[in-house]
């Protein structure tokens, strides 16, 4: 959802300074009707004044198996024009409790649109 930009709420994310709020499921493979195993819930703000990348915020709280009561919280740039690209793990809770790393985001599917996007971390 958009919460913030040039237009107000009906401003795209694809606009410089356009802050939206997130809260998706995090599931465990590509196919949005597999196993809910947590949700990321944050924020991205265009960062980058052509509009074609965005820096990110967020935490993924996990609700059900192993790492249930867990969390890891990311940040960075997210590039989303390139297919592939890195992100940062800069703390976590429970299980992850202490971590620090990067890992790899690949986008599955992507509809700038209607603001969708399949997302494999």
């Amino acid at each position: 959802m958009t919460v913030a930009g040039k237009d107000g709420p009906t401003t795209s994310i694809m606009h410089f300074g356009t802050l939206l709020a997130h809260d998706d499921p995090v599931t465990v493979g590509p196919d949005p009707g597999s196993q809910e195993v947590g949700r990321a819930q944050g924020m991205y703000i265009n960062s980058q004044l052509n509009g074609k990348a965005l820096y990110m915020t967020f935490s993924v709280m996990f609700n059900d198996g192993e790492y249930k009561g867990s969390t890891l919280e990311i940040q960075g740039a997210d590039p989303f024009v390139l297919k592939e690209r890195e992100f940062s793990v800069v703390s976590g809770t429970g299980y992850f409790r202490f971590v620090r790393g990067d890992g790899i985001m690949t986008t599955e599917f992507l509809d700038i649109q209607n603001m969708r996007a399949i997302i494999k971390l």
